[in-house]
């Protein structure tokens, strides 16, 4: 693989959109909630990951986006 920015070998891809991206050219996001679930008494629980490679190009959405079609 190859950094999306420079042509360099890529050291990860972005959490967010796939990018590949290399030492120079990657940044951090902490944290990011990678999946929700309920627990025993329907407790909601989430699944959080710290310091996931980001490639500053891509724009997540800081919110929840509604999807009311899928239910």
């Amino acid at each position: 693989m190859i950094c999306h920015e420079c042509g360099a070998p890529a050291i990860g891809i972005c959490k967010f959109c796939g990018r590949a991206v290399c030492k120079d050219h990657y940044t951090t996001v902490t944290p990011i909630v990678l999946a929700m679930y309920l627990g025993r008494q329907n407790t909601p629980k989430a699944v959080v990951v710290s310091n996931v490679l980001w490639c500053g190009k891509c724009q997540p959405q800081p919110e929840p986006i509604e999807i009311p079609e899928f239910f």
